[in-house]
């Protein structure tokens, strides 16, 4: 997705967004615990430094905030001031003081200072309009020997049962401006994480990829060197 989408969708789903996912994501498709592996991957976090791409309404930190401890810091960046708000809320409603909410571009990663002791993203990677870059740039932002761990969706069409429930799906993400068409387009989102892949082979020690949901979803991780 181009910013500019970003921004006009996730502007609009960012109210029902945890409402709508959470049918979706947690009745529908059961992935929470996916979450929970991909957190659990980065291995030992406290007093870590870990920088959340793609953070959105904050549905990473109930899990990252207790692992980094009072000593470490959560820092989430997303570039949609709508879902940063919701962030920002459940921030303050929990009275965390180790989280820092950024706006920026997950590509560039400009807007993120220092580097950190690992590195997540949760279903942003795929929706990227450059993969390439914001792997590399991820990359850049470790200390030696930090994780980067990567969850997504690297097929859009279920198989079985699921796959009389896509359609419906489908329609949902792209009307409330989740995906586009594009993202939606199994050969593009292919030669996405084909390139991002590469880099983290090229890029990464212990490099590993884990598959899941029928081979809808995908988990890469590694260490920096």
């Amino acid at each position: 997705m181009q910013l500019e989408q970003v921004t006009r969708g996730y502007g609009r789903a960012a109210h029902g967004y945890d409402r709508r996912l959470r049918f979706w994501f947690g009745t529908v498709l059961r992935i929470a615990k996916y979450r929970e592996r991909a957190i659990e991957l980065l291995g030992p976090l406290e007093g870590a430094r870990v920088l959340d791409i793609g953070c959105g309404t904050g549905a990473n930190l109930p899990w990252l905030v207790p692992r980094v401890g009072r000593t470490g810091q959560v820092v989430g960046l997303d570039y949609t001031p709508a879902m940063l708000d919701q962030a920002t809320k459940r921030v303050e409603s929990n009275g965390w003081s180790n989280v820092a909410l950024v706006q920026g571009d997950a590509v560039s990663l400009d807007a993120v200072q220092g580097s950190f002791d690992a590195v997540l993203s949760t279903y942003c990677f795929g929706l990227l309009y450059d993969i390439e870059q914001a792997m590399n740039r991820a990359i850049d932002k470790l200390k030696p020997n930090g994780r980067i761990v990567v969850l997504d969706f690297e097929r859009v069409r279920p198989t079985g049962p699921l796959a009389l429930l896509y359609p419906i799906y489908a329609e949902m993400l792209v009307r409330y401006g989740i995906d586009s068409r594009e993202d939606l387009d199994q050969a593009v989102l292919r030669d996405r994480w084909d390139r991002a892949q590469a880099v983290m082979r090229a890029r990464l020690e212990d490099f590993e990829e884990e598959h899941f949901l029928f081979e809808l979803g995908l988990l890469v991780h590694g260490s920096a060197p």
